[in-house]
């Protein structure tokens, strides 16, 4: 697993690409208090070295000079920030009934966003004028897309397996690449959700699992700061995990599945309970008190399992199960509570601070990050 930031120096192989994002990565963190100086300081790099790359940075506009800062006995030190004005990454969440997409700055500001309700026949062709059209709006230079897909992304970058969307060994990243012109990468939308939590942590090396819960079920493990997705990619599918606690059927046809208890559709009651309304804001229905309760004693159970098998103490739910309030948070925590676990401490679970739109945001993360390293931090300073 590699960390998701950027923390020391390259080897000679790469030195420079590396160096440059950390470089870049340091002035995110800065926030407009950092100075060339500062990255001297901060990367363990000499002074000819961060004076040119930089350089580099401020000619491609990824950087801008920003004022000076106070003297320490000689000249003013000059403060960099990250330029919010020439470029935009764009994040796109797919769901069965349609996709909502965001252009974000590269601090990760959302400049502008819309939600499309779809027939989910049509939904991929649909996704290429309403990214060109977002694209337009954002007033930016696109960087690159990132793009949240309801099933496993493999090595590849392709959608190896989706229920919801019915596909196999995908290229959607390579299909939508061709058509719009910009470099387009994929993540699991569980996984998306994980990256929009670490960029809320201020720990350098956060251990957590974010699962998502909507259509589907999933989820997204940092380990120590390092995204882990398993040998074949489908680390966190626990949505299709048989705990043995019920024989409801699920999506897939199997009968046991968490999914089968947890999902969206099965909380309300309504089928088609995450079918977008105009304003993309919630789902449509309300929770169902017994089966938030059933649910609840599923995502305990999981979060039991994960603790003791992984050692991770913090969960985070994610996605629009958020917005029907807080009842079955408060279920996962006495379900819970009736369990000590055996190594001790206690677990820790919450909803996201991000509401729905974690899975938005760590789409455009993830292109961020795979296109200049850099991982945003979208904790208040």
């Amino acid at each position: 697993m590699d960390s998701l930031r950027t923390t020391g120096k390259a080897t000679p192989a790469d030195v420079r690409a590396v160096n440059r994002r950390l470089l870049l990565q340091h002035i995110s963190e800065g926030r407009g208090r950092v100075s060339r100086a500062d990255l001297v300081r901060l990367a363990g790099l000499n002074t000819a070295t961060v004076s040119g790359l930089v350089a580099e940075l401020l000619e491609r506009g990824l950087v801008r000079e920003v004022g000076v800062g106070p003297s320490i006995g000689g000249k003013p030190p000059i403060l960099l920030d990250l330029d919010e004005q020439l470029y935009a990454v764009l994040g796109v969440q797919l769901i069965r009934d349609g996709f909502r997409i965001a252009a974000l700055s590269l601090r990760g500001r959302i400049i502008e966003q819309h939600d499309e309700v779809g027939d989910p026949q049509r939904m991929i062709e649909a996704l290429v004028p309403a990214v060109q059209k977002m694209a337009e709006a954002s007033g930016r230079s696109v960087l690159a897309v990132g793009v949240a897909v309801p099933g496993i992304v493999d090595h590849r970058g392709l959608i190896s397996r989706s229920v919801l969307l019915h596909r196999n060994d995908f290229d959607l990243g390579g299909w939508l690449g061709e058509r719009l012109g910009y470099p387009v990468h994929l993540i699991n939308d569980s996984d998306a959700c994980a990256l929009a939590e670490v960029a809320l942590s201020d720990e350098p090396a956060p251990t957590l699992m974010a699962l998502y819960v909507g259509d589907g079920v999933g989820a997204g493990l940092v380990l120590s700061g390092a995204l882990f997705q398993g040998e074949t990619f489908g680390a966190g599918e626990v949505g299709h995990l048989n705990l043995r606690t019920h024989t409801l059927r699920c999506q897939c046809g199997r009968v046991g599945c968490l999914e089968a208890a947890a999902r969206i559709s099965v909380l309300t009651g309504r089928p088609q309970s995450l079918q977008l309304t105009p304003r993309g804001e919630q789902p449509q229905g309300s929770l169902d008190d017994e089966a938030a309760m059933r649910a609840a004693a599923n995502i305990a159970a999981l979060l039991e399992l994960v603790s003791e098998l992984l050692d991770v103490r913090r969960a985070v739910i994610c996605g629009p199960v958020c917005t029907l309030g807080p009842a079955l948070l408060e279920h996962v925590r006495d379900a819970l509570a009736e369990n000590e676990p055996y190594l001790g401490g206690h677990i820790t679970v919450e909803y996201s601070r991000l509401g729905w739109n974690g899975t938005l945001l760590g789409a455009a993360a993830c292109a961020a990050h795979t296109e200049l390293g850099l991982l945003w931090s979208m904790i208040d300073s």
